[in-house]
């Protein structure tokens, strides 16, 4: 994986988990950051992905995309990304703009049959 791909990897599993509802379902006290459950659903996530070639392809495909490209160059997303920040994450219309993307449509049906 070259340099980024860790962030991929971390961006993907927090939108398959938050559009699967796993992640959206569980805020922390404060109410902006993913709980325990949440975050651990976002830790499972990432196996997920990693685990099943067809969905570590697929990951991988996007890190060239021009909008994933946009939300691991921008380091407030990805600060929110790896702080688990949900009602950041929620509000990024970057974020909210991938949920129409193909493949990470794919990714989310995927994961949740």
């Amino acid at each position: 994986m070259r340099v980024g791909g860790r962030g991929l990897m971390c961006a993907c599993a927090v939108l398959v988990a938050w559009a699967a509802g796993g992640a959206a379902a569980q805020t922390g006290a404060g109410g902006g950051s993913l709980g325990g459950g949440a975050s651990n659903a976002v830790t499972g996530m990432q196996g997920a992905l990693m685990a099943d070639e067809t969905s570590r392809q697929q990951v991988l495909s996007l890190q060239d995309d021009p909008q994933i490209r946009a939300i691991l160059d921008d380091p407030a997303t990805m600060r929110a990304v790896q702080s688990g920040d949900l009602n950041a994450l929620m509000n990024d219309p970057k974020l909210r703009a991938l949920l129409d993307h193909p493949t990470v449509r794919a990714l989310v049906e995927q994961q949740t049959r």
